[in-house]
Formats: C-alpha cells, sequence, structure tokens
C-alpha cells in the first residue's frame, strides 16, 4: 500500500542517516589526535545513534520485538493467527497448588481462569482489524470471549489496543467466582474481599498450532492470590468435599502434567504457565 511504501522509505532514510553517520565517526576516530576530528567523531556518533533511535521508533513493536514486528508485516502479514488472551490464578496452599476440573475437556484438571472478555464499546475497534470469534473450542455462546483469529497484520494494532485495557474485562475476580463460588465449593462470605497480585506473564510469541491448523498467539496474565489462614483452611475442606471437581498438585506434578488420580486425566496444558 501506498501507507507502507511510504513508512519503509522512512525506515529506509533513518538507517542510512545512521549508518553514514557512524562511518563518519569511525573514520574520524581512526584519525590523529586533532581536536577537530575528535569534535567532528562525537557529533557524528551522537547524531547516528539519533537516527538510529528513530529508526526504531518507526518500527513500533509494543515491547514484541523485532521478530515479532517482521512476521507481523511480511511473512504472516496476510495469515490468520488464532488469539487466546486469559487469565490465571496461581492458589497455593501448603506447597501445592489448587486445580479445578474443565469443563469442555472432561476430567482435565488445571488453574482457576479463562479468557478476558471485551465490552460492547469495543466492538468498532475490532470490526475495525476484521476480527472473527473463534468457535473451535465449541465456545459458541461465548461469543464475547477474547479469543478470536485476526489476520497478522493486525497483530500488533490488536495488542496495544489490549495492553490499553479499553472496553475489556481486566479484573480477574469473574472467573474465580464462576469457577468456585457459584458451584458452591467455597462460601461467597469469605471470599467477598480478596487479595492478588499480578506475578508473571505467559507469552511466546507466535508459534503454530496442530490443534487448530495455523499460527497463534497465546497470552495468559498469572495472578497469585493472597489468602488468609481461615481461607486456606475453606479451601482444604472443598478440595475434600469435591474430589472429582478440584484437587491440590505439587510443582513437580504440574511440570510433568502427571495423572493426580486413578480416574483423571493429565493436567492441562495451561497448568504449567502459573510456575513461570
Amino acid at each position: 500500500t501506498v501507507r507502507m511504501r511510504g513508512y519503509m522509505r522512512k525506515i529506509v532514510k533513518s538507517l542510512g542517516v545512521g549508518v553514514a553517520f557512524a562511518a563518519i565517526a569511525g573514520g574520524c576516530a581512526l584519525a590523529s589526535d586533532n581536536l577537530t576530528l575528535q569534535t567532528c567523531a562525537a557529533i557524528a556518533s551522537g547524531i547516528s545513534g539519533t537516527a538510529i533511535s528513530a529508526l526504531y521508533e518507526y518500527i513500533d513493536t509494543q515491547g514484541q520485538g523485532l521478530k515479532m514486528w517482521f512476521k507481523t508485516h511480511f511473512s504472516k502479514r496476510n495469515s490468520d493467527i488464532f488469539l487466546s488472551f486469559s487469565y490465571l490464578y496461581r492458589i497455593e496452599v501448603d506447597g501445592k497448588y489448587l486445580m479445578v476440573a474443565g469443563h469442555r475437556i472432561s476430567a482435565q484438571y488445571q488453574p482457576v481462569g479463562g479468557v478476558y472478555k471485551y465490552y460492547d464499546e469495543a466492538k468498532p475497534f475490532l470490526d475495525s482489524i476484521k476480527y472473527i470469534v473463534h468457535t473451535k473450542n465449541g465456545n459458541t455462546d461465548e461469543t464475547d470471549d477474547l479469543r478470536i483469529s485476526v489476520k497478522g497484520k493486525y497483530l500488533l494494532k490488536f495488542y496495544e489496543w489490549f495492553s490499553g485495557m479499553d472496553n475489556r474485562e481486566y479484573d480477574p475476580r469473574r472467573e474465580f467466582f464462576e469457577e468456585l463460588i457459584e458451584p458452591g465449593y467455597l462460601p461467597a462470605e469469605k471470599f467477598k474481599d480478596f487479595k492478588y497480585r499480578k506475578v508473571s506473564v505467559h507469552n511466546v510469541g507466535l508459534t503454530y498450532s496442530e490443534f487448530h491448523q495455523e499460527d497463534e498467539w497465546i497470552h495468559a496474565d498469572i495472578f497469585e492470590l493472597k489468602l488468609s489462614g481461615e481461607q486456606k483452611e475453606l479451601i482444604r475442606q472443598a478440595v475434600a468435599n469435591y474430589p472429582e471437581k478440584l484437587c491440590l498438585v505439587s510443582p513437580d506434578e504440574i511440570k510433568r502434567r502427571a495423572q493426580v488420580g486413578s480416574d483423571r486425566t493429565n493436567l492441562g496444558t495451561n497448568a504449567p504457565w502459573i510456575l513461570e
């Protein structure tokens, strides 16, 4: 496009200026001890640094690096990319971590959490990047999930919107209540107020998904729950009362995604993310 060609001309121009002045600086540095030449070298070095900084400003990576920028602007520009942007809880009790039975995959246990949702006000933006609701996982009744597909050229634009937290869910309390309070596993009055903090982000960039048969970008914010002694005891009781729905697993079991019982399948692929 005309916009893209203009964009690339700016990049080439900045790079050319930077290289030219870097060469001048190098030449001056090899010259004599003449004060004028030394001054010339310092000025050329400063200009080259400024030009290279300007070049990086043109390449807006949204903190995802140049590799992601090149993929989304060139090799994957018109490819469909599956996006899943979610949050998970790290809930530790007695050195083990709470897992809950999954809804869609029978007998699979995974961390409490789920995909962020977007609000109606986000529709104009999402329509502008030509998003497609992704329902291959059977989530046909949850079309407001941030589980969507877009072309590669819109990927960093989407991430900029997501990072701004406008018109989307960003408080992770909903899934905690839906998965633990509403089914009756934990008493609502004892978890009306709870503390949490964001401790890490699972984000390995673009990878190819054999399951979806397309490239994907999986992002998960990891929140650690700060529990009182009473709340920990209530979780112990819930695990004992609902062994088919809840379990506590060790870090070693999570890393190996080992079976946690004779009638249970492996832990979900997202379980190790809470330890990152």
